[in-house]
């Protein structure tokens, strides 16, 4: 059984203060890959922490080689912020000048830079630099499903978001990347693998989301022979999110949208079902919505850019042209 060892990374920020965050080593005593796991690089994606936590427990109690390296908290000023970066008001949007303080894009951090950068900087140093592999965990609006960010390298990048078993899967190809960048880029670059994922929903724990991170991460350690046994795939898993596979269905007129209760995000639907109606504005008649093709529900919801920054965002009030779904038709 590995040793679960707790660390703090220190980081010395602007002020002369320091700040301390928490993460586990879990180390086998076996030769194997280091595999990386963070979550939280904004302050109100929180469901991958607790995906780690999970996970911990499942190294704990099985690891056979290599070593894990887990963070939940990379960003702890923006989770105290309780938003997606320090500097960001309420209902404030992400701007150019908020940039440099996206932790997501500051790797490998820089030690006279702000405190963000000088953040990443320190676990850089500590951690990142250690990693073979490394697995990013994020969340988007609640308005789109779960998906494996995954990178077609013809190698174990690419294997890893074969096997995380979600639904849906966009791929990218594999491309140098100047720093700053993404901390996959980084590890990438050196070259490691990696993927990131997408969970539905911030600001809040949906046990879904979190049984669905702690299946993938679990899936990546039992390829790498980290873990025993064979990767989970559900059935009906993998679907490529593509342009070319992706069908939006926009609001034919203003009003209210109305969800057809029974359906969800992942929900496979059929030509012609009813994904639900707008009560209309004008004359408050009811205008069917129907999915044009079949396929899995992508999206779902009328929302606005930046949902997660605004409630007023996520108002069901639509327009001519406004998102009310996206189906992949796989």
């Amino acid at each position: 059984m590995p040793e679960v060892e707790l660390h703090h990374v220190t980081a010395t920020l602007s002020d002369g203060s320091q700040l301390a965050t928490p993460w586990w080593r879990l180390g086998s005593g076996a030769d194997g890959p280091d595999l990386l796991v963070l979550a939280a690089q904004h302050g109100n994606e929180v469901q991958g922490a607790e995906v780690i936590r999970r996970f911990m427990g499942e190294c704990a109690d099985r690891q056979l080689r290599g070593t894990a390296w887990l963070v939940p908290f990379a960003n702890l000023p923006a989770i105290r912020h309780r938003r997606n970066s320090i500097l960001l008001g309420p209902e404030e949007k992400g701007t150019e000048r908020h940039r440099a303080h996206n932790m997501n894009g500051q790797w490998p951090g820089d030690p006279a830079g702000n405190d963000i950068q000088r953040l990443a900087h320190a676990l850089h140093e500590d951690i990142v630099r250690h990693a073979s592999h490394v697995i990013d965990l994020h969340c988007w609006n609640k308005f789109w499903a779960t998906a494996t960010l995954a990178t077609d390298d013809g190698a174990e990048s690419r294997r890893m978001g074969e096997v995380a078993g979600t639904r849906f899967t966009w791929w990218r190809a594999a491309a140098p990347v100047e720093p700053p960048a993404q901390v996959r880029d980084v590890v990438m670059a050196r070259g490691g693998s990696g993927m990131a994922m997408e969970f539905a929903g911030q600001y809040a724990m949906v046990e879904r989301e979190v049984l669905t991170g702690v299946r993938a991460v679990t899936n990546v350690a039992k390829m790498l022979g980290m873990l025993a046994g064979e990767p989970e795939l559900p059935p009906d898993t993998g679907i490529d999110v593509t342009e070319d596979t992706t069908v939006v269905v926009a609001a034919p007129c203003s009003g209210l949208f109305v969800q057809t209760p029974d359906l969800q995000l992942e929900d496979c639907v059929e030509a012609g079902q009813s994904l639900g109606h707008i009560i209309r504005e004008d004359d408050l008649a009811i205008e069917e919505i129907v999915a044009p093709v079949g396929g899995w529900l992508w999206r779902f919801g009328s929302h606005r850019p930046d949902p997660d920054v605004s409630l007023g965002d996520q108002h069901p009030y639509s327009q001519p042209g406004d998102p009310l779904a996206s189906i992949v038709t796989g």
